[in-house]
């Protein structure tokens, strides 16, 4: 057996304990995993403070933390529970839309048949948007207790992890046999820098579309622009199937704003994401990049697996697929 055959199945086993934990607790499985992901965004704001602010270490970690924990308590304190108070304004708006059919003056007399055939999407879509909206409220009160909690281990990995994380890297080759220790190593940098580049670039491209969002409808005089904003920024995270997710709510207010408004509005949105999508390929230049039907499988297939995580870790579990097949596979195949 080869080096790599035996870091092949060393990393093989290391990964399924890792997923097999979500077998074990959904919950538990949610936090090792964003607070992995909040430990990339530590470290990208600890680097910026030491390399143009000149701070310590240390004293550079702990202000990222309070940087983004203090806007983690902006957001559950202040932005939630303003969104959530428009989400029942925005059910109402919703159904009297509907009702009154508001869309069917968009379309001159000539379009008749495509007049039809929205109604009868825009109608058959009526009762899944209703119902998406009413289960999430309804989960609410359920979801405080598990919130809570899973806020504060959180911030108690994400704490721990990112003053010893640096620790940790060094440590890691410990976990294989001194045989196969560089090539372990090599494969956990590969897949390290990945995924710590996706995580970064798909946060600033959702942060950029929703405060984008937000900006150009107070500035239309849309409706509901904290609401429609934050779930732009949210649905980015769910690369290509979230952009659709995105719009179709964003068309349904910008109707009530009439053709010139809804048709300026999506025409930014598409800028914004055009915008974003640059960004996007610029930080994850020399990175794994997943085929986009890929990505498409990957969300589908894993988030009937880990369910509501499922769509958000899809690219990252691809990616770290593609990595493993590139250092131990994809050499095994190619060997004479």
């Amino acid at each position: 057996m080869t080096k790599n055959q035996k870091a092949a199945i060393f990393n093989s086993i290391y990964l399924i304990i890792f997923f097999s934990i979500a077998a074990l607790s959904m919950q538990v499985f949610s936090i090792l995993v964003f607070s992995l992901g909040v430990i990339f965004v530590v470290e990208l704001f600890s680097k910026f403070f030491i390399k143009f602010l000149k701070m310590p270490k240390k004293f550079a970690i702990l202000i990222s933390i309070l940087v983004i924990f203090i806007s983690l308590i902006f957001l559950l304190v202040f932005l939630i529970p303003t969104v959530i108070g428009e989400v029942s304004n925005f059910i109402n708006f919703l159904n009297g839309m509907f009702e009154k059919q508001e869309w069917r003056e968009l379309f001159p007399e000539k379009f008749d048949d495509i007049e039809k055939n929205v109604t009868e999407f825009l109608i058959t879509l009526r009762p899944k948007i209703i119902s998406f909206i009413n289960d999430a409220l309804i989960q609410m009160p359920n979801l405080g207790g598990k919130i809570g909690s899973f806020i504060f281990y959180l911030v108690l990995i994400t704490i721990y992890g990112s003053f010893y994380f640096d620790s940790f890297k060094l440590k890691a080759g410990n976990l294989f046999p001194k045989s196969i220790r560089n090539t372990s190593i090599s494969f956990l940098k590969d897949l390290y820098v990945n995924l710590k580049s996706f995580v970064i670039s798909t946060l600033f491209a959702a942060l950029f579309v929703g405060i984008g969002a937000f900006i150009i409808m107070n500035i239309l005089g849309v409706k509901y622009s904290l609401l429609m904003s934050f779930w732009a920024a949210l649905t980015n995270f769910i690369p290509i199937v979230g952009v659709i997710f995105e719009f179709i709510p964003l068309i349904l207010v910008g109707i009530s704003s009439g053709l010139t408004k809804m048709l300026i509005l999506l025409l930014i949105m598409i800028i914004l994401h055009t915008s974003a999508f640059i960004f996007f390929l610029y930080v994850m230049k020399g990175s794994a990049r997943i085929n986009p039907v890929a990505v498409i499988i990957s969300i589908l297939i894993f988030g009937y697996i880990f369910g509501f995580v499922g769509p958000i870790i899809a690219v990252p579990i691809g990616i770290s697929i593609k990595v493993f097949w590139k250092h131990f596979i994809s050499p095994t195949f190619e060997r004479s």
